[in-house]
């Protein structure tokens, strides 16, 4: 048979095959998940259970959580500049994605932390508005207007980020992702951390 009449070994017409990132953990029967003292450790691309990381119950949904950190030594270029720290901390940060289990309850309760949030910020610019028409006085009532427009705005702020975080992590490797907030009932399921990493 001539080259000619030799039948192709690759369909030049079928899309590219690319085998994406698979999951394999280091001790199989571990599943990627551990825990070290009150904090869950786990590979990138290993399943959470379907429970509840917040109270340990059977879950119907998850929550998609886009998590970032760096190492808190990063904080020192504040000392030097605020532009210095942004881009070190861009370059320098670990990302990962999970999908975490939350029980009807934790979401209801993460939305309410973010309406409160929210309606304080929002109250906020509402004072802040009346503190500036307030100025004209000649009274004390519009830079207070002011002031606790400031306050309530850092407070809403806060609050609203702070109280609707489910977990957070504390460090996060190419690998692996320690975090903390998960329930002790929930950590109490899975073996212990084995390495010293």
């Amino acid at each position: 048979m001539s080259t000619l009449e030799t039948p192709f070994q690759d369909n030049p017409y079928q899309a590219p095959q690319v085998s994406g990132p698979s999951y394999q953990p280091g001790l199989e029967e571990q599943g990627g998940l551990w825990r070290k003292g009150r904090l869950l450790v786990m590979h990138k691309l290993a399943p959470l259970p379907p429970r509840c990381v917040k109270s340990n119950e059977p879950i119907k949904r998850t929550l998609t959580r886009k998590l970032t950190w760096h190492h808190p030594a990063v904080f020192v270029a504040l000392l030097i500049n605020l532009l210095v720290y942004a881009i070190l901390a861009i370059v320098l940060s670990k990302r990962a994605t999970i999908y975490l289990g939350l029980s009807d309850r934790w979401f209801g309760k993460r939305r309410r932390a973010m309406l409160i949030g929210w309606t304080a910020v929002l109250a906020s610019i509402g004072m802040f508005i009346a503190g500036v028409g307030l100025l004209n006085r000649n009274d004390a009532v519009g830079p207070l207007t002011l002031f606790g427009a400031f306050v309530l705005f850092i407070v809403g702020a806060i609050y609203g980020l702070i109280a609707s975080r489910m977990v957070a992590p504390v460090r996060i490797t190419d690998d692996y992702i320690w975090l903390k907030g998960v329930h002790p009932d929930f950590l109490n399921t899975l073996p212990v951390w084995p390495y010293t990493l």
